[in-house]
């Protein structure tokens, strides 16, 4: 690949993980939820050396249906342990291609933090994102997202929302 298509593709990859996280703290659930494939996953390993989300318990674990159900129960005014709703601040940086298989997915790596203020209480999530992206006309699905906090064997403050 040629080094100015890298820059587009870096640029292009960067703006797309940048637009993902300020729809979560915008809490625009909806357009969060399009950025997924049919079949795409949002996974939060509960170990740092967690081989795969199926054999072991995870912080999270959500294919389509289980967030669609999150991100309703977000939305709903019932919803008592969410009022006030919390706010949240992503920081996203490092955003690395790590592989592109010569066809449609490409595997990218990037470091966050997440800021969440809830109910008087300041907490700080960090950690690394994993994306398997797939091309989608000009644009790109999320297949898996992995958010690995570096705390994530510790004592955690429950936080609502996603990392």
């Amino acid at each position: 690949m040629a080094e100015s298509q890298q820059l587009v593709l870096q640029h292009n990859i960067e703006q797309f993980i940048y637009a993902e996280v300020r729809m979560l703290d915008e809490h625009r659930w909806h357009d969060w939820q399009s950025l997924f494939t049919e079949e795409g996953l949002y996974w939060a390993p509960a170990s740092q050396d967690q081989p795969d989300p199926y054999e072991h318990v995870s912080l999270i674990f959500e294919d389509q249906l289980l967030r669609k159900v999150r991100c309703e129960r977000f939305n709903h005014p019932n919803a008592i342990s969410l009022q006030p709703f919390p706010r949240t601040s992503h920081l996203v940086s490092n955003v690395m291609i790590d592989d592109l298989d010569g066809g449609n997915q490409i595997n990218v790596n990037a470091r966050f933090q997440m800021h969440e203020f809830r109910r008087d209480q300041p907490a700080v999530f960090a950690g690394s994102y994993d994306y398997e992206l797939v091309k989608n006309n000009d644009s790109y699905l999320i297949q898996q997202k992995k958010a690995t906090l570096v705390n994530c064997e510790g004592d955690l403050v429950s936080s609502n929302v996603y990392f």
